[in-house]
């Protein structure tokens, strides 16, 4: 009788415990029927600046899309098509960074990246040193933990500056002298 009441003891707190753990958050994920709703390609084609679905873990993250929080099995994504210049948003250390942002800051288990797109010629923006270099940037200066990235898109022609030795140099651009921390690079086309 003792192990007969054991087993229904057991039984019924694998049935009530995930239940309360569940309310115990105070948030229930969504049902997997509307994670695949919220998915689906043509909502994501659809989605408008700042829209947010639930994906899957192992989802692929769409361009244009970035990981704002997680919760259990799932991520929820946010589309920052669209976003104007100087847009910052707070996204998971996993999240991809989208073309033409950069990381500018880390914030407790995640980064602010900001939107560069859109950026007139000589703007300055200080990065994180793991953040992307959008395309016709270029890193003039370091700082302890950062670096300094200017936007050389629009440059004229002879146009000459001095960067830091692990700077990408941008299309069209040559390097004209290199030496210690540094290289001058100039445009030609």
């Amino acid at each position: 009788m003792f192990k007969k009441a054991l087993i229904i003891l057991s039984l019924s707190s694998v049935v009530v415990v995930p239940s309360l753990a569940t309310q115990v958050q105070g948030a229930a994920l969504p049902t997997q029927e509307k994670a695949t709703t919220y998915a689906s390609n043509k909502k994501i084609r659809n989605a408008t600046y700042g829209e947010e679905i639930w994906v899957s873990l192992t989802s692929p993250i769409p361009a244009g899309w970035v990981i704002v929080r997680t919760l259990g099995t799932q991520n929820l994504i946010r589309n920052v098509n669209g976003a104007s210049y100087g847009t910052e948003v707070e996204v998971l250390l996993a999240s991809p960074i989208p073309i033409g942002w950069v990381m500018v800051r880390a914030f407790r288990g995640s980064n602010v990246i900001r939107n560069v797109n859109g950026a007139s010629y000589g703007t300055e923006v200080e990065v994180m040193l793991a953040s992307p270099i959008p395309k016709g940037w270029v890193m003039v200066r370091a700082f302890g933990g950062s670096n300094v990235i200017r936007n050389v898109n629009g440059a004229p022609n002879g146009t000459q500056i001095e960067v830091m030795q692990a700077s990408p140099v941008p299309e069209g651009w040559i390097i004209v002298s290199s030496g210690g921390n540094s290289k001058v690079i100039r445009k030609v086309g």
